[in-house]
């Protein structure tokens, strides 16, 4: 390829007002979440306040992560911008209280009685906690999420102008046997335009532009309940 397509390509790159993100839902492939939950029936489900900080990782997959101590979430504080947990939390809540308006709790008295939980981050797990959370809100099921990446579009660390990132993981927990439903989390992150020449510039769907870390983690908690298994 000539030197004047190159630049022409490279032109046309720049010119474009945004690039595409780069990321995705995973959704754990166990027995128990493959399970048809369709016609589990609920009468209250509540969503805890997110956790910050992560337990699994692409290196060392965590066959239990809600059992870890909370001691053990590992929080990279470079990445995560002040009141990710709070803004991951309310993204979640009204995603699931648009589809189950009389059976979610609200998120006031959800962040009421989470605040009251006495907790020893050494001997409680995300377990634990959200078997003790929902009790006290008489909730059948519990949303339990962890948020360790969300950082703005701008400078970050070693790099003068990177793009937003988000990364999180979503949990379903029945109550009353602390069993864990389903699983899905998110890891996304948009693409530099000079690593997408021709490459993926349609994917996405949340249009060709930069975005704020908000619209990502909106995009990223909408492709993650696209697998929720509730009706």
């Amino acid at each position: 390829m000539s030197k004047k397509i190159l630049l022409l390509l490279w032109t046309v790159l720049i010119l474009l007002p945004g690039t595409p993100i780069n990321g995705s839902a995973n959704t754990d492939r166990t027995s128990v979440e493959n399970a048809d939950l369709s016609t589990l029936e609920f009468k209250r489900m509540a969503v805890m306040p997110f956790l910050v900080g992560r337990f699994e990782s692409q290196e060392k997959s965590i066959e239990k992560p809600l059992s870890q101590p909370l001691a053990q979430l590992y929080v990279d504080a470079d990445n995560l911008a002040d009141g990710a947990d709070r803004i991951m939390t309310r993204l979640v809540n009204d995603m699931l209280k648009n589809r189950y308006p009389d059976q979610m709790v609200s998120m006031e008295d959800a962040a009421a009685v989470f605040a009251d939980i006495i907790r020893d981050p050494t001997l409680d797990t995300p377990r634990k906690l959200a078997k003790k959370f929902g009790e006290n809100l008489q909730s059948d099921l519990v949303v339990v999420g962890s948020i360790w990446r969300f950082r703005e579009k701008g400078p970050a660390k070693e790099i003068s102008d990177s793009p937003a990132s988000v990364a999180f993981a979503v949990y379903l927990m029945e109550v009353a046997s602390g069993q864990r439903l389903w699983r899905n989390a998110f890891d996304g992150t948009q693409k530099i335009l000079s690593e997408d020449v021709l490459g993926g510039l349609k994917q996405g769907k949340i249009g060709l532009r930069w975005v704020s870390v908000n619209e990502l983690a909106r995009y990223g908690v909408k492709n993650v309940f696209r697998t929720f298994p509730l009706r």
